[in-house]
């Protein structure tokens, strides 16, 4: 029997609320790339040419062809860098030959954006690792919230089980002394633990904010089955097909981000996983944007702390925060920081 469990630990890097509209403007294109065997010192997001036209957007905040500023980040944000672009540029033939077509994922675009060869990244709150980086290379930066994400555990959608806690999750996955739902308020089976390898950006959010400091078991270690975001929806889904027909009750359990989880079908088509409620709180957008469920995070405009105050990296983070900016996060699928409108009070 096939058996998705494991973690691979060898250094790299998640919809609309409510609020807002759910047309979407973009293509998302959510599919992690493979990893980089060397840092080339060349971001995948490369400039603009002069050849694109700037929008009434771009000439109202002063941003050019020329000092369009290079933009990295995670592969969960793929979708806000294309919005940035597409709201900046047109072109009357439909082609731009310099769209940013990949993401570099988060531990790359922080190397690159050390080395000064992006301006900007946009990326989750930075793991224990990439702070270490950070301090190591001497290079000061700045973090500026864009946007509300939250760490969300996840499970098939039939697994009765709603909720877990901290204190849970880390005895499925680091003591292993927690094995079966039943001892979580689900049904006698087996718990099927799902990790990310150690460069994913959800494994460093799921190290920061849960096992803290506490090791992965060697025997999920082991049975590694290296996946990327697409990957962990789908074998928490799909692992009852090769579940053995003695363990009806067997559900596998794994972790993603909240928002790439609202927009999978996007992507995927439909995928049938639900979140689990955290210490009793519902992910919802509400709990996330106001920081009363207890994994919400933020994503961040990161660019160096000498960045020029008139530079172009500091008009796009400020167009970014600003109503129109926020609107387009949420049209890419993260999460906005605060309501975009004020409901009536019969709502």
């Amino acid at each position: 029997m096939l058996v998705f469990q494991g973690c691979k630990f060898n250094n790299d890097d998640s919809q609309m609320q409510a609020t807002i509209p759910t047309e979407r403007t973009e293509t998302p294109q959510q599919t992690e790339h493979s990893e980089h065997t060397e840092i080339t010192k060349t971001s995948n997001i490369s400039n603009t040419s002069s050849e694109n036209k700037t929008t009434l957007v771009a000439d109202d905040i002063g941003i050019t062809a020329e000092n369009y500023p290079r933009i990295d980040g995670s592969t969960s944000t793929l979708p806000l860098v294309q919005s940035i672009y597409r709201n900046m540029f047109y072109s009357e033939s439909g082609e731009f030959p310099n769209f940013p077509e990949q993401a570099s994922k988060t531990m790359q675009s922080y190397e690159l954006l050390i080395a000064g060869d992006v301006d900007l990244i946009l990326v989750p709150d930075p793991s224990n690792e990439v702070e270490e980086k950070v301090n190591e290379s001497g290079v000061e930066l700045e973090y500026i919230p864009i946007g509300a994400e939250a760490f969300v555990f996840i499970t098939h959608e039939d697994n009765p089980a709603l909720s877990i806690t901290k204190e849970q999750a880390q005895e499925i996955y680091s003591s292993m002394t927690i094995t079966n739902w039943s001892e979580i308020g689900g049904v006698d089976g087996r718990i099927v633990p799902i990790c990310r390898n150690s460069d994913a950006g959800s494994q460093a959010q799921m190290e920061n904010l849960i096992l803290e400091g506490k090791p992965i078991s060697p025997e999920i270690e082991e049975n590694f089955l290296e996946n990327d975001m697409n990957g962990m929806l789908q074998m928490v889904e799909e692992y009852k097909s090769f579940a053995d027909e003695n363990e009806e009750n067997a559900y596998a359990i794994g972790y993603t981000m909240y928002y790439y989880l609202n927009i999978a079908e996007s992507v995927m088509g439909e995928v049938y996983v639900k979140p689990l409620a955290f210490e009793g709180v519902e992910p919802t957008p509400e709990t996330i944007r106001n920081k009363e469920f207890p994994l919400a995070i933020n994503y961040y405009a990161v660019m160096r702390k000498d960045t020029p105050k008139n530079h172009s990296a500091r008009k796009i983070t400020d167009w970014l925060i600003s109503y129109d900016g926020q609107w387009h996060v949420g049209i890419s699928g993260l999460g906005v920081l605060k309501p975009l409108y004020e409901p009536a009070e019969n709502e």
